[in-house]
């Protein structure tokens, strides 16, 4: 959730959907990430029930350390590998990041799933 909320602001609805789990499910985190100061909850003016999740500048710092460590231990495991594999896992992972930073393919998912119902 915080690498989604790096990006931008999201509000609950968009979170559930996005991690594909219930909006209690979304808020029960959310609440725990708001206790850690690690998440702000902004109401839109416009519309009360409209609830708004934003990184704080320590949840930032939190993400950044995760990230750190994953891809040290990463690092770690991948120095195993033989190099000709480490090179091909590589662009395969190249090509799956660019998959999870495209936003139209949930978009393409909901058109599918409305097409079958």
């Amino acid at each position: 959730m915080l690498r989604a909320l790096r990006k931008a602001p999201c509000n609950t609805s968009f979170l559930a959907h996005m991690l594909g789990v219930t909006l209690s499910a979304v808020t029960a985190l959310i609440n725990r990430l708001h206790k850690m100061g690690l998440v702000t909850r902004e109401r839109q003016e416009q519309d009360r029930r409209q609830v708004w999740i934003s990184i704080t500048d320590k949840g930032l710092e939190v993400l950044e350390n995760v990230e750190e460590r994953r891809n040290l231990l990463f690092a770690l495991y991948l120095s195993r590998v033989p190099e000709e594999e480490r090179e091909q896992l590589l662009e395969l992972l190249k090509g799956a990041v660019e998959l999870f930073d495209r936003e139209d393919i949930l978009e393409e998912e909901d058109e599918i799933l409305e097409e079958k119902l």
